[in-house]
């Protein structure tokens, strides 16, 4: 595909280089750092100038893109630039960033002939959100052709007993993926689950919560004192995202402006404390030791590992810190930090997901981008009813078979069935030959 991007930030910058391997990319910024950045680490075509402004477009010369996404920092110019892009070139689908979720309810995005939208805040809120309903999971993810879900979990147990993978799978539960250290792998059957694992468990959530009490020890089982660190528009819409659950919850912010904006915002139903991030007496002085879940949700990652850190010091153990930045990945699951993706990552796996996935198979990234999976659900019209499963697999790739909301190999089903629904989990390096399989059904 001939891809233009709108934006050589952060997000612009990782999704130029995540999609110049297979589509040709052309990246305008105003920036001429962040486009001399670009130039020199991706192979990508680079243009100075205003996305706001129509001449930008005329300068490039081209007739038409398959695709455009703007993700500058600002919701008004990616909604200008959306509407400008079109007098100029011939745009056949167009992808926003937007920060203000107001824009959900509007009928703007509609107007603007805009196919997608992505709001990462609100899907960072949703994470966090996720995490109280399943307190012991670091990280949920659910899919809108099945109810079953993707949970990880942290193995945290005192007994003496180790379990195989074999063990633990059912019908109604599957792990199809462990983190060990700094690797990510697809366990083998006879694997035997090793103390301070991450353990990816699919299946239904009744199942895998039977699980939990056997792999971890540590984590509160309910959450009802909360403390989040940050006052920013990002904390503030994680707080109102819990503001339906019967919860304590204090946000601590230096910014005073912030703490100001976040009592409106909030309405008062959430103890704001203006306080610098460094003073570790509140902990002792404004009970957050008695905290059940402290989230860190500072725009600076590095600072939301240190105040995790200080969290786990004062014997609280369900600490989690949003992070843009993925070479903090290993770090912070090696300090038993649960990991969220902050706004940024949020807009460029969003994005990348919604390019790679269809209506026919959907593609979702999980262990910090080292993991990925493929669905593939077999529709009421689909050609494939009535035909064997292909036996030949990809190695190093797990397959299974959802039928009738019972997990089964997919080696072991003969012929599918209207409504069956084949997910694929594998390495990152194995992508390409995981996609050629499902999409060759």
């Amino acid at each position: 595909m001939n891809i233009m991007i709108a934006g050589a930030g952060t997000v612009g910058y990782s999704l130029a280089h995540s999609l110049s391997f297979k589509h040709n990319v052309i990246v305008i910024d105003k920036d001429i750092a962040k486009l001399n950045k670009l130039d020199e680490d991706v192979d990508v075509m680079v243009v100075q100038g205003d996305i706001e402004n129509p001449k930008s477009y005329q300068a490039l010369d081209i007739d038409s893109v398959d695709l455009f996404i703007a993700v500058t920092d600002s919701d008004e110019a990616n909604l200008l630039a959306t509407l400008i892009v079109e007098d100029v070139v011939t745009v056949k689908k167009k992808i926003i960033r937007l920060k203000n979720d107001g824009f959900l309810k509007s009928h703007v995005l509609e107007k603007l002939s805009i196919d997608y939208a992505v709001f990462p805040d609100i899907t960072t809120a949703n994470k966090l959100k996720a995490l109280l309903t399943v307190p012991k999971a670091n990280n949920v993810k659910i899919f809108h052709q099945t109810k079953h879900k993707l949970v990880s979990i942290r193995v945290q147990y005192t007994a003496q007993q180790q379990f195989s993978v074999e063990a633990l799978e059912s019908e109604e539960v599957a792990i199809v993926g462990i983190e060990r250290g700094k690797r990510f792998f697809i366990p083998t059957a006879s694997e035997v689950i090793e103390q301070n694992d991450l353990v990816y468990l699919f299946g239904t959530m009744a199942q895998i919560e039977t699980l939990f009490d056997k792999l971890d020890e540590k984590m509160p089982s309910s959450i009802k004192k909360v403390a989040i660190f940050g006052a920013n528009t990002l904390a503030q819409k994680i707080a109102k995202a819990l503001l339906d659950k019967p919860l304590e919850i204090k946000m601590i912010e230096k910014n005073l402006a912030y703490c100001k904006e976040a009592s409106e915002v909030l309405e008062g139903k959430v103890t704001i404390i203006n306080s610098a991030y460094e003073d570790q007496r509140l902990f002792e002085e404004e009970g957050l030791k008695n905290a059940d879940m402290v989230i860190a949700a500072g725009a600076n990652d590095e600072k939301n590992i240190v105040k995790c850190i200080e969290a786990k010091e004062y014997g609280i153990e369900k600490v989690v810190a949003i992070n843009n930045d993925k070479d903090y990945y290993h770090l912070m699951h090696k300090m038993g930090i649960v990991v969220v993706r902050g706004s940024k990552a949020s807009a460029h796996y969003a994005i990348l997901e919604k390019i790679s996935s269809n209506y026919i198979v959907t593609q979702r990234h999980f262990c910090g981008g080292n993991g990925v999976l493929f669905m593939r659900k077999i529709y009421p019209d689909s050609e494939l009813i009535g035909k064997q499963v292909k036996q030949k697999s990809v190695t190093g790739a797990k397959i299974l078979l959802l039928r009738e909301e019972k997990i089964y190999r997919a080696d072991t089903i003969e012929i599918l069935e209207g409504g069956d629904i084949i997910v694929m989990f594998g390495d990152m390096k194995i992508k390409e030959k995981m996609q050629q399989w499902i999409y060759t059904l």
